[in-house]
C-alpha cells in the first residue's frame, strides 16, 4: 500500500516538474519576445535606426569589409591549419569569390532582367486571366442571402488596381535599384579591398577591438562576442546554403515544367526561403499563380515541383545542413517574424532569426552571470 502511494506521489512530482519546465520555457519565450519588441520600439522612437542607417551609409565600406572577412575567416583558418600562409589562403579565397561573383553577374543578371521584362509585358494578360477566373468562379456559385456580386466587384477592382500599380511601380523600383547599385559599386569595391586586408589578420583585429574595454571586462566580452559570432555564423551559413539549394532545385524544376521566367521565380523562391516557415509558401504562391495563368498543367507542375523541393528541404536539407544551426523555439521565431515584419517588411523578416539568435546568446550570458532564472533543483532532485 505504501509502495503504491509512493508511486502516486512520484508521478505527481514528475508531473509538477514537467509542468514547471514547460512554464519556464513559455516564460522565457515571452520574455525574449518582450525584449525584442521593447528594443525595436524604443530604438525606433529614439531615432536610433535612422542614426544607424546614416552611419552605415558613411561607414558602409568598412562594414562590408568586416562582414566579408567575418564570413571567410573560418575557411582561411582551416587552410592555414594545413600549413598554408594566411595571406596566400586569403588571396585564394578572394579570387574564387570574385570569379563566382563575375560569373553570376555576367550570366544570370542579364537573363533575370530579360525574364523580368517578359513578365512585365505579360502582366496585363495574367491579370486578365485571373479576373476571368474570379468572374467565372462567382458566376457559378449561388448562395441565398449572400450578395456575391459586391464581393466579386471588390476583388476584380483590387486585382486591376494591383496590376496597374505593379506595372507602374515595378519598373521604377528596378531602375532605382539599378541606380543605387551602380552608385554603390564604389563602396562595394572599397569594402572588398578593406575586407581582404582585414582577412589577412582578422583574429588580431578582433582582439584589438576587445582591448578598448577595461581589462576586467575583456575576457567576458571576448566570450560573449565569440558565442554571438558562432551562433550567427551557424544560422547564416546554414540558411544561405539551404536557400541556394532551393534556388537551384526550383529553377531546374520550373524550367522542366515550362514555367516562364523560371530563373526569376527560382531566385524569388530562394530569397523568400530565407524567411522561416512562411517564406516557401510566398515564393510558391507567386510561381503557381503565373503557372496556372500560363497553362493549368504548368501550374500543377509548379505546385508538384515546389512540394517536392519543400519536402527535400524539410526532411533532408534542414536536418543535414541545419543540424548545427541555432535552436530557437518555433513560437519565438514566429513572434519575431511578426515584429520585424511589421516594422521593417520583408527585409526585417529575413533578419529576424539572426537577431533573435543574438538576443538569445546575450540573454543566456546575462542569465549565466547573474542567475536571473534558474530551474528548480529541488524538484529535479525529487
Amino acid at each position: 500500500m505504501n509502495k503504491k502511494k509512493n508511486n502516486i506521489d512520484n508521478d505527481g512530482v514528475n508531473e509538477v516538474i514537467y509542468l514547471s519546465k514547460k512554464i519556464l520555457k513559455l516564460l522565457f519565450i515571452v520574455l525574449l519576445f518582450g525584449i525584442v519588441l521593447c528594443s525595436v520600439v524604443i530604438f525606433r522612437e529614439l531615432g536610433i535606426f535612422t542614426f544607424i542607417s546614416s552611419l552605415f551609409g558613411v561607414l558602409s565600406p568598412l562594414f562590408i569589409g568586416f562582414v566579408v572577412a567575418w564570413l571567410f575567416s573560418p575557411i582561411v583558418n582551416k587552410m592555414t591549419k594545413k600549413g598554408m600562409s594566411r595571406i596566400l589562403a586569403s588571396v585564394i579565397v578572394y579570387v574564387i569569390f570574385l570569379i563566382v561573383s563575375v560569373i553570376f553577374v555576367r550570366i544570370f543578371i542579364p537573363v533575370i532582367f530579360e525574364e523580368m521584362n517578359s513578365l512585365l509585358s505579360s502582366l496585363p494578360g495574367i491579370i486578365n486571366k485571373i479576373t476571368d477566373f474570379v468572374n467565372n468562379f462567382f458566376d457559378n456559385i449561388k448562395i441565398e442571402g449572400l450578395n456575391l456580386v459586391t464581393i466579386k466587384t471588390n476583388i476584380v477592382e483590387a486585382l486591376n488596381q494591383y496590376g496597374t500599380g505593379l506595372s507602374v511601380t515595378l519598373p521604377k523600383t528596378l531602375i532605382g535599384g539599378i541606380s543605387n547599385f551602380a552608385s554603390g559599386m564604389g563602396n562595394i569595391l572599397f569594402g572588398l579591398i578593406i575586407g581582404l586586408y582585414m582577412l589577412f589578420d582578422f583574429d588580431n583585429i578582433s582582439n584589438q577591438m576587445i582591448k578598448i574595454l577595461p581589462k576586467r571586462l575583456q575576457l567576458e566580452a571576448l566570450t560573449l562576442l565569440t558565442d554571438i559570432g558562432t551562433e550567427v555564423r551557424k544560422c547564416v551559413n546554414g540558411t544561405l546554403l539551404v536557400a541556394c539549394m532551393v534556388f537551384v532545385c526550383d529553377t531546374i524544376g520550373f524550367a522542366i515544367v515550362g514555367l516562364n521566367a523560371s530563373l526569376l521565380f527560382g531566385l524569388f523562391c530562394g530569397i523568400t526561403d530565407l524567411i522561416p516557415y512562411i517564406g516557401p509558401y510566398i515564393g510558391t504562391a507567386a510561381a503557381a499563380v503565373v503557372g496556372f495563368t500560363q497553362n493549368p498543367l504548368v501550374g500543377i507542375g509548379v505546385l508538384i515541383i515546389a512540394i517536392i523541393v519543400q519536402m527535400v528541404e524539410s526532411y533532408i536539407l534542414q536536418p543535414v545542413v541545419m543540424s548545427k544551426a541555432t535552436n530557437l523555439h518555433p513560437v519565438a521565431i514566429i513572434l519575431g517574424l511578426l515584429v520585424f515584419g511589421h516594422f521593417f517588411g520583408i527585409i526585417g523578416m529575413i533578419f529576424a532569426t539572426p537577431c533573435l539568435s543574438i538576443v538569445k546568446v546575450i540573454w543566456h550570458f546575462i542569465n549565466t552571470k547573474f542567475k536571473i532564472l534558474t530551474e528548480n533543483t529541488e524538484l529535479e532532485e525529487a
